[in-house]
C-alpha cells in the first residue's frame, strides 16, 4: 500500500470527523472567497464609477464615511467651473432611495446637459426635462431586472415617477439605479444645494495632476479629489469595513476548523496507538509517522480548501440574484483570491495536525505493546 492510499485509508476509517473538521475549514474559505470577490466587484465598479463617462477625475467630500454620504455644497460647483483649467464641471447628487422590495436603490441627481460628461446613453425614449418633477431614466440593468420600460410607472421614495427612458453607462452600479434631475432628487431627499461628488473635465494644456492638487490645496480639510481606487479606500472606509468584517468571521470559522483537525487528528493518534507502535516496531522511524500525521491533516486541509472556494463561489453568485442587491454587486473571482483561501486551509490543517502529529512521533513500541 503506498504512503497516499495509507492517509485516505486513515481518513476514511474516521469519515464523520474527518467531515466535520473539513466543513470547519471550508465555511471560513468560503467566506473568504464569497465577501474577498464581492469586495473586489464593488471596488472595480467604484473605479468604474470614478472614472465615469469623459471626467479626468471626481471631487468628494473629505472625512465623509462614504460617498453616498458625501455632502458638497453646490456653490463650490460654481466656484470650480469657472477654474480656466477646468473645461467642464458638473455636480451630481448620489444617494440609496425607497424603492418596492428594495430599500437600497441607487439613484443619482444630475442635470441632463451632464449626460456626455457622465457617459450616460440614451437606449430607449428620451431624457428627462431639466425641472421634470415626475419623470426618471431606469438604467439598463435595473429595466431588466423589474421589467419596466418607457411609459410605466415606479415608485421611489413614495413618489410616483414615470419612466420616459432607458439609460446605458457601463458601468454595474449606475445601470443598476435610476437617474433623476437634480433639482428633483434634492428636493424628494430633503438635501436642497447639495451635492455628493462632482465630475471634472480639465482643459487642453493643463496636467490633471496638477488641476487635483490645486483643489486639495483651495479646499483642504473639506474636498478630495478620487482617480483611483487607492485615492477612494484612503479616504472611504466602506470597503475596509466590508473586508475587516470577512476576515473576521473567517478567522472564526478557521479557528473552529483548526480545533476540528486537532481534535479529529488527536483522537486518531489515541485509537492507532498499537499500530502506530506496530509501523514503529517494523522500522517505521519517528520522521516517518510525523509525515503520516501531518499528511492527514494536510489532506482534510485540501480537500476543505475546494469545497470551501466551490461553496463562496456559490453563495457569492446567491447574493447577486438578491432584488436588494441585483445590480448593485458583481463578484470578480481574481486568481490570487483563491490561491490565498487554499494557502490559508493549508495553513490550518498544518497547525491543527502539528501536535497529534507530535505525540504519534512519540509513541514507542513498548508503549504501544502495553496500551489497551
Amino acid at each position: 500500500m503506498s504512503f497516499v492510499s495509507l492517509i485516505v485509508r486513515n481518513l476514511w476509517r474516521q469519515k464523520v470527523r474527518s467531515l466535520l473538521a473539513v466543513v470547519g475549514i471550508s465555511l471560513g474559505i468560503a467566506t473568504i472567497i464569497a465577501l474577498g470577490a464581492i469586495a473586489d466587484g464593488m471596488e472595480q465598479n467604484l473605479i468604474a464609477t470614478l472614472r465615469s463617462g469623459k471626467a479626468d477625475f471626481s471631487i468628494g467630500q473629505a472625512h465623509a464615511p462614504m460617498i453616498v454620504m458625501s455632502s458638497i455644497p453646490e456653490a463650490r460647483l460654481y466656484e470650480i467651473a469657472r477654474w480656466p483649467e477646468i473645461k467642464q464641471a458638473v455636480g451630481a447628487l448620489v444617494t440609496f432611495a425607497s424603492f418596492p422590495g428594495n430599500p437600497y436603490f441607487l439613484t443619482m441627481g444630475i442635470e441632463p446637459e451632464a449626460f456626455e460628461l457622465g457617459g450616460v446613453t440614451i437606449l430607449e425614449g428620451r431624457a428627462f426635462t431639466k425641472h421634470a418633477e415626475d419623470e426618471v431614466l431606469l438604467g439598463k440593468i435595473a429595466a431588466n431586472t423589474l421589467q419596466i420600460k418607457p411609459g410605466d410607472t415606479l415608485e421611489i421614495d413614495l413618489k410616483r415617477f414615470r419612466v420616459v427612458g432607458i439609460y446605458e453607462t457601463g458601468n454595474l452600479l449606475e445601470d443598476g439605479g435610476a437617474l433623476l434631475p437634480l433639482r428633483t432628487l434634492q428636493r424628494l431627499k430633503n438635501r436642497p444645494s447639495e451635492l455628493t461628488v462632482i465630475l471634472v473635465r480639465v482643459s487642453e494644456g493643463f496636467s490633471v495632476e496638477e488641476v487635483m492638487a490645486r483643489v486639495e490645496r483651495a479646499y483642504e480639510g473639506s474636498l478630495i479629489t478620487l482617480r483611483s481606487a487607492e485615492e477612494f479606500n484612503k479616504n472611504y472606509q466602506s470597503l475596509s469595513l466590508v473586508r475587516a468584517g470577512s476576515w473576521l468571521i473567517s478567522l472564526l470559522a478557521l479557528v473552529i476548523g483548526g480545533i476540528g483537525v486537532m481534535n479529529t487528528m488527536i483522537m486518531s493518534v489515541f485509537e492507532r496507538t498499537q499500530e502506530i507502535g506496530i509501523l514503529r516496531a517494523v522500522g517505521w522511524r519517528r520522521g516517518r509517522v510525523l509525515q503520516l500525521i501531518l499528511g492527514e491533516s494536510l489532506a482534510l486541509g485540501v480537500l476543505a480548501a475546494f469545497i470551501g472556494a466551490l461553496l463562496g463561489w456559490g453563495v457569492a453568485r446567491l447574493v447577486t440574484l438578491l432584488p436588494q442587491v441585483r445590480g448593485l454587486i458583481s463578484p470578480a473571482y481574481a486568481p490570487d483570491l483563491f490561491a490565498q483561501a487554499f494557502l490559508i486551509a493549508l495553513g490550518v490543517g498544518l497547525l491543527g495536525g502539528l501536535y497529534p502529529a507530535y505525540r504519534a512521533a512519540k509513541i514507542s513500541p513498548q508503549e504501544a505493546l502495553r496500551y489497551e
